[in-house]
């Protein structure tokens, strides 16, 4: 039984017992037979008591086993997060690293996710400056991230267009969208079309400023 599903339930009965298996079902997204399959995996191994009240309603309670299995599976996320966080921060540093010693010297870091957030602790580790955050989120405009004020794409393409050398300068992108053809649909991810299409105003960074994605990048190291 997948110990993600079990911890969620184990968590969602911990603060409402009462919750029906229907009830549980829509709040863990998963089929009513699955639900019932996992209460009953739960109430056998002494995770979950079941307290039947007045009429037909019935009352899943968590045992003290049951609050030390949520503990340790807690534990073992978080163990299991801090990997990734650390094993990802490794990855992207020595690929910064690489930036550097091919004549980047500046990056700016596009997007405000957990994924820039590891970005900019890789870049702390390398030899390259952080330039400036950007976001195509309105309401981050002029807020800060990590200590830093964040720049709208107009904002930021304003502050490099009269920059008259910027193949020292990368841009980190830290952002998916989803792109839709006109009178066509779905057409596919374009990581970055937000601010491409925003340096394309700017006649002195179309040609000169490279953009790379961070998820690409990670899954090809």
């Amino acid at each position: 039984m997948p110990e993600g599903k079990q911890l969620e339930t184990l968590l969602e009965i911990k603060d409402n017992p009462s919750l029906s298996q229907r009830s549980l079902a829509q709040k863990l997204n998963i089929s009513l037979g699955l639900t019932n399959a996992i209460l009953q995996n739960l109430i056998h191994r002494g995770w979950v008591k079941v307290q039947k009240m007045t009429g037909r309603k019935i009352l899943y309670l968590i045992t003290p086993q049951g609050i030390a299995r949520a503990t340790n599976l807690v534990y073992n996320r978080f163990r299991e997060t801090q990997h990734y966080y650390q094993y990802t921060k490794e990855l992207l540093t020595s690929y910064l690293i690489s930036l550097y010693t091919k004549g980047k010297r500046k990056a700016a870091i596009y997007g405000t996710s957990q994924l820039a957030e590891i970005t900019y602790l890789s870049l702390l580790d390398s030899p390259l400056q952080l330039y400036s955050i950007i976001t195509d989120d309105p309401s981050l405009a002029k807020k800060k991230f990590l200590g830093h004020e964040v720049l709208t794409l107009s904002d930021f393409a304003q502050k490099i267009s009269e920059i008259s050398n910027l193949k020292n300068l990368i841009v980190l992108s830290t952002v998916n969208q989803v792109v839709y053809k006109e009178g066509k649909g779905y057409k596919g991810e374009d990581k970055t079309s937000s601010l491409e299409t925003e340096i394309k105003k700017y006649k002195n960074m179309k040609d000169n400023l490279k953009i790379v994605n961070i998820e690409s990048i990670l899954k090809n190291l």
